[in-house]
């Protein structure tokens, strides 16, 4: 069988030719395995099942895994701590000094961060410190990126510290135990209230860092990684500007020294500026101006000092650890605490903590709260993990990250940590250092624990305000984001309307609410992009076959009763209906009331044609049982010549037969012209529809599912009119 050819000239006068093919006719010409169309169910399961399970061997071992069962293990093993392949390939000689000048400058800025954020978190500056040390170390052994600086973060602060402000005071009776409460019971002094709050605060920040660990965990072992794509990078950045001005807000009770209640929940950002303003007379002055200072110390470096000097040296200054060294000491020979009424950090426990299994009975309570910061926490790890991964020429795992943050949450909250996440600033002073490895890593953790061990005593007489400085200039690569508004608008609208919504909601509800409402608005705006796709109706050039928009160009002319159109979006349940409607409406004319009528003239056409067909048969019956010598009159005068009398001339002494005949030569005749009358007005019909072709461009078209081929199919069978 020759296929059908479609042949094209272009203007050059080369001629091109195609063959079409059926799907039968392509798998006889180009032989297909025959085994491949003619397997049973069985064996079609058979190989649907061998098909996954090479999937699962490649999830879990890698594409290059061994045979057999004990290397299958071995595969698992070492994509389940990828730092032996790494430390296999190490270079001593040119990467562990690199190693340790960046974990040892990395460890010095681990100290006041950890400090600073666990206070954002409402918890002791202690076990900020007690993150930064745990989370390298465990991340160490499982991750796959080799600059990812994890412990404590703003954004993961503020979501922690604001889980715990709503389920503290509801749990704390139920987590010191009833003889630990009965003896708190008559207690009056405010020293001894806090110290029952921060007890609390502890054991639930020890249980959601537990069981955000195993959420991640879990998460990776089934391969979830892609749910983060829910996060859009501009929704994304749009909550952590939101979150950004929660956190800032809270600092400035800090900065300006206010002992007063902050509000909490729904509104609690415009609810807290109005407090610190009417409270403003009763601010600490002494605090305010150490702050400031602290703050204009803290900017001179990070924007004039540190980025010249690090092109020399490659060290920078660390400022952040100097502001709370000289703010101790300023604290201590001026007895800011005792005489000004400065708040300090207080006594800082020396000393390894000691291991505690997480109070888990709390997950009920916990597990929303939890969700939020575990999808959160890797979002923001990941991204900067695959951005710094892709800068400097390797690559690393989505689902394995999600096993080592769930892994390094979970062995942390034995240590009395909070959830941990990355942190954008000291992962780029590793990059910015040339760290090579997870080493470094290490040697920050080893840093930190010498200031655990042995440097406790000497933070008591730190100013919070300088952490809080620490805090605020830190945001201030955050609120630069604010010069994404200009490009977003620029480029994308939707991506805009995500940002602002996002940030709005963030900010006058809350960080929960936020991210909720973000999310929701940013999966919104995938169905309505659906519902408003365009629909074009294309056109060519004269001599040349380039089809364009004919409302785009002035010489662009359609092709005489063809209509040529372009649906650009996808084709899915979403806006299958709106597909439909925009193809008939660019198509000039809507054929389905053409089809209705059609419907109805071939129906009577059809009956015209079963009458005519039953008046034939009956006549042919009553020939054949009835002979004419037979046919008598009702009065038995009839003879053969009267049966040929006309139907116009027939007598009232006619016999049943008779009448029966011009019965049957009147329902002919009206079928007969009931016939020609719906075929003449068929023809005029047809002849109305401006188009003889349909043609739909699907280049616009990335999926199609089963509501879309519905939709496309209805299509045709409205087009399909001929």
């Amino acid at each position: 069988m020759i296929p059908a050819c479609d042949t094209e000239e272009a203007r050059n006068g080369q001629k091109h030719e195609r063959n079409f093919y059926t799907q039968p006719e392509f798998d006889a010409l180009y032989h297909r395995n025959p085994q491949l169309v003619s397997r049973t169910p069985v064996q079609r399961s058979a190989a649907m099942a061998r098909k996954v399970c090479q999937k699962l061997r490649v999830l879990y071992c890698g594409e290059r895994s061994y045979d057999g069962p004990c290397g299958l293990l071995l595969s698992l093993l070492h994509g389940l701590f990828p730092v032996a392949a790494i430390m296999c390939q190490y270079e001593s000689k040119n990467w562990l000094a690199n190693d340790l000048i960046t974990g040892f400058t990395v460890g010095v800025m681990h100290v006041p961060q950890g400090m600073a954020y666990a206070m954002l978190a409402t918890l002791p500056p202690v076990y900020g410190l007690y993150c930064s040390m745990c989370a390298p170390l465990f991340y160490f052994l499982l991750g796959t990126s080799r600059h990812l600086s994890l412990g404590t973060m703003a954004v993961v602060s503020l979501l922690v510290g604001g889980c715990l402000d709503r389920n503290v005071p509801q749990i704390s009776p139920f987590l010191l135990g009833p003889a630990t409460m009965s003896g708190l019971t008559n207690l009056t002094s405010t020293a001894a209230k806090e110290d029952v709050d921060v007890a609390a605060r502890v054991v639930m920040a020890a249980a959601l860092a537990m069981i955000v660990g195993l959420i991640q965990l879990a998460m990776g072992i089934l391969r979830l990684g892609f749910l983060t794509q829910l996060l859009s990078q501009p929704m994304l950045s749009g909550f952590i500007l939101g979150s950004s001005i929660h956190v800032g807000m809270s600092q400035l009770f800090v900065v300006f020294g206010l002992h007063i209640k902050k509000s909490t929940g729904l509104y609690n950002v415009p609810m807290n500026f109005y407090r610190i303003c009417s409270n403003l007379p009763e601010s600490n002055w002494v605090t305010f101006g150490l702050a400031l200072a602290c703050m204009m110390v803290l900017y001179t470096f990070q924007l004039w000092v540190n980025p010249p000097l690090t092109k020399r040296i490659r060290v920078p200054i660390p400022i952040e650890l100097l502001i709370i060294v000289f703010g101790g000491i300023t604290s201590y020979y001026l007895k800011l605490g005792t005489e000004y009424n400065v708040r300090v950090v207080g006594t800082v426990p020396t000393g390894f903590p000691e291991p505690s299994i997480p109070n888990i009975s709390l997950a009920g309570s916990l597990i929303g709260d939890a969700f939020v910061i575990a999808l959160i926490a890797y979002s923001l790890s990941y991204s900067l993990a695959s951005f710094y991964a892709s800068k400097e020429g390797y690559t690393v795992d989505p689902n394995q990250e999600l096993v080592a943050y769930g892994m390094t949450n979970v062995a942390s909250s034995f240590f009395q940590t909070y959830p941990l996440t990355a942190s954008i600033s000291r992962t780029a002073l590793q990059v910015t250092m040339g760290s090579k490895t997870q080493l470094t890593g290490v040697v920050s953790s080893l840093v930190v624990l010498m200031v655990v061990l042995f440097a406790g005593p000497l933070f008591y007489d730190v100013p919070n305000c300088c952490l809080a400085a620490i805090i605020l200039v830190a945001l201030r690569n955050v609120f630069n984001q604010i010069a994404e508004i200009k490009r977003l608008w620029r480029y994308s609208i939707w991506d805009f309307a995500s940002w602002a919504v996002t940030l709005v909601a963030t900010v006058f509800l809350d960080v929960i609410y936020g991210l909720i409402i973000g999310i929701t608005f940013s999966v919104l705006t995938v169905f309505i992009r659906a519902q408003l796709s365009n629909t074009l109706v294309l056109g060519r050039f004269d001599k040349t076959e380039v089809f364009k928009p004919v409302d785009s160009y002035a010489d662009c002319v359609e092709v005489p009763k063809v209509k040529v159109i372009r649906y650009e979006g996808d084709l899915f349940y979403a806006g299958a209906e709106r597909f439909a409607a925009s193809v008939i409406r660019a198509s000039g004319f809507d054929p389905r009331p053409i089809i209705c009528c059609k419907k109805k003239l071939v129906c009577t056409i059809n009956e015209a044609e079963a009458i005519l067909k039953s008046v034939h048969s009956q006549q042919d019956l009553q020939l054949s049982s009835h002979p004419l010598h037979d046919i008598q009159l009702g009065d038995g005068t009839c003879s053969p010549e009267d049966l040929d009398e006309p139907v116009g001339g027939c007598h009232s002494r006619c016999c049943p037969c008779r009448t029966t005949k011009r019965t049957q030569a009147n329902l002919k005749l009206e079928a007969l012209k009931r016939k020609q009358t719906a075929l003449c007005h068929l023809s005029t019909l047809l002849d109305k529809v401006p188009l003889n072709h349909l043609i739909l461009d699907c280049s616009a078209w990335n999926f199609i599912d089963f509501v879309g081929v519905n939709a496309l199919k209805m299509v045709g069978i409205c087009c399909c009119h001929r």
